[in-house]
């Protein structure tokens, strides 16, 4: 493929992104109780927005309209239609600075506050959970985001649904990888049929899905084929293992994006994991589309402008996985600070009172 230049402007469907960075969808554990966007969100959205970050995929949000579902107790939701003006704050600040607007929407399934096993749910079930899903997306399209995100990854519910390994389903939900993909492409054909042509699609595959993660690259292929047939713009190439590489490892999967690209030459795809530096940016587009970035923007917001200014090649984020840890304990984002008072309201008990 053609060198790309990291800033150099890309067409995802009837969206025009500035430049070829996404920030990652990253749990930032700051909205409210009620599945509200909190003040600190907002101040969060800003300062990734004005860094020249192209295109910004918020955390998850939950499609459900019970809060005791979701997958902790600040996550934010677009169940009911009381959530849209909120919503709208983050999409209107993100535009603000001339980004794409992203929604990420999941259902938490077994990694939720109440578990959920979709194995265990009525096939009648699992089509109305498709129908929140698909709700959810008018949401946030009526709150002015550009895109969607549908979560499809990381063992939340339809990441699960698609690994061969725990998908125990006999029915039209289960069987082969037609079965296994059915309600996610359900999900993908009745939100462009809802919300039209323009409205983007993206959605978040694993990289692998089998447990042992060996030769099934194929899997991962073969979804993105069926989802680009059903709508998908783009296709964001993750994984679950993420948190066990090697510090010294870059970009994680770019061997199985690179082997989704070249199956689906039409389809935008993005890759994440293992992407810190420009060296690491700059392989990833030399296989992919889009590179996007998680870790190295929660320690470092301005990374992507400091870095087109000369300022910066390699982030200083070092691959701890304590940002998976210290927002509880220290009420912090990244070892390297600071204290974020939302996080210490939500997480400090009476010590924070």
């Amino acid at each position: 493929m053609d060198k790309k230049d990291p800033f150099s402007p890309i067409t995802i469907g009837g969206i025009e992104a500035g430049n070829r960075i996404m920030r990652s969808a990253v749990n930032e554990h700051l909205g409210n109780p009620d599945g509200t966007v909190s003040d600190a969100q907002i101040d969060m959205y800003d300062v990734l927005a004005r860094n020249e970050i192209g295109t910004i995929i918020t955390g998850h949000i939950s499609v459900l309209p019970e809060l005791d579902c979701r997958a902790d107790p600040v996550q934010l939701s677009a169940g009911d239609d009381g959530k849209i003006d909120g919503l709208r704050r983050i999409a209107d600040k993100v535009h603000e600075y001339g980004g794409v607007a992203v929604a990420q929407i999941s259902h938490a399934g077994s990694r939720g506050m109440k578990r959920v096993d979709f194995n265990e749910l009525s096939s009648d079930s699992l089509k109305s959970i498709g129908g929140l899903f698909v709700d959810a997306a008018a949401r946030v399209q009526a709150a002015g985001f550009d895109a969607v995100e549908v979560h499809a990854a990381h063992w939340y519910m339809l990441a699960s649904m698609l690994n061969a390994d725990i998908n125990r389903r006999t029915d039209e939900y289960g069987g082969d990888a037609s079965g296994r993909l059915r309600l996610t492409r359900h999900i993908v054909e009745g939100i462009r049929s809802r919300c039209g042509s323009e409205f983007g699609i993206f959605v978040k595959l694993n990289a692998h899905n089998t447990l042992a993660g060996i030769d099934d690259e194929y899997m991962l292929v073969d979804y993105a084929r069926e989802l680009q047939a059903a709508g998908v713009d783009l296709v964001d190439v993750s994984g679950m293992s993420f948190a066990k590489q090697a510090r010294s490892a870059e970009c994680y999967f770019i061997d199985a994006a690179r082997r989704v690209k070249e199956a689906c030459p039409e389809l935008v795809v993005a890759l994440v994991g293992g992407i810190f530096s420009r060296s690491t940016i700059e392989r990833a587009l030399d296989a992919v589309d889009m590179a996007s970035l998680g870790r190295t923007l929660l320690t470092q917001p301005d990374f992507i402008a400091r870095m087109r200014a000369g300022e910066a090649e390699q982030s200083r984020c070092i691959r701890c996985n304590k940002c998976f840890e210290v927002f509880k304990t220290k009420f912090e984002r990244c070892i390297f600070g600071p204290v974020n008072p939302k996080l210490k309201e939500t997480f400090g008990g009476e010590d924070s009172k």
